[in-house]
């Protein structure tokens, strides 16, 4: 792997900065190249690089065994959340980078449990580039949240924190 240190660099094609975005690190990796900037995580996928703004990142982690980073983007309620696995060697600079980039957009966080084994968080999240808060809900794996009863937990739950938060 190769720090980000040339403007000639293979992704540049591929990542589209915006104004004042910055590229904090650049790896290249098995499964293509991963760019970190001030906005977003660049991931790969067959069309290139996708980015994923720091506040849709949900969590990463790396597996030694498998030699991989797995990033979870957050969802839309609803729908199913993204996953991105990226093979690579071992690099605690970016997932430390990650782990940083994502706690910085956390505003408040609501834990509601659902049952001894599940639950979800309700997030209020600032992106990097913005002063308007965004509301995620992470769900556990296992939670039907098109239950009727499932979805009104959640969806008070979301009006308490905005209220709470003043929205």
């Amino acid at each position: 792997m190769r720090p980000f240190r040339s403007q000639s660099e293979p992704w540049r094609a591929d990542v589209d900065l915006r104004r004042g975005e910055r590229v904090l690190l650049a790896r290249d990796t098995t499964s293509g190249w991963v760019v970190a900037t001030t906005h977003a995580l660049w991931l790969p996928d067959r069309a290139g690089l996708t980015p994923v703004g720091w506040e849709s990142v949900d969590n990463a982690s790396w597996d030694r065994d498998t030699s991989a980073l797995t990033v979870r983007q957050s969802a839309v309620l609803g729908s199913r959340p993204r996953r991105w696995v990226v093979h690579m060697d071992d690099d605690r600079d970016l997932l430390l980078l990650i782990k940083e980039r994502v706690r910085a957009t956390l505003v408040a966080t609501r834990h509601l449990r659902l049952d001894t084994d599940h639950g979800v968080a309700v997030v209020a999240r600032r992106p990097p580039d913005s002063d308007v808060l965004e509301w995620r809900v992470s769900v556990d794996a296992g939670v039907d949240v098109d239950d009727p009863g499932v979805r009104s937990r959640i969806d008070a739950e979301l009006r308490a924190l905005k209220a709470e938060l003043g929205q």
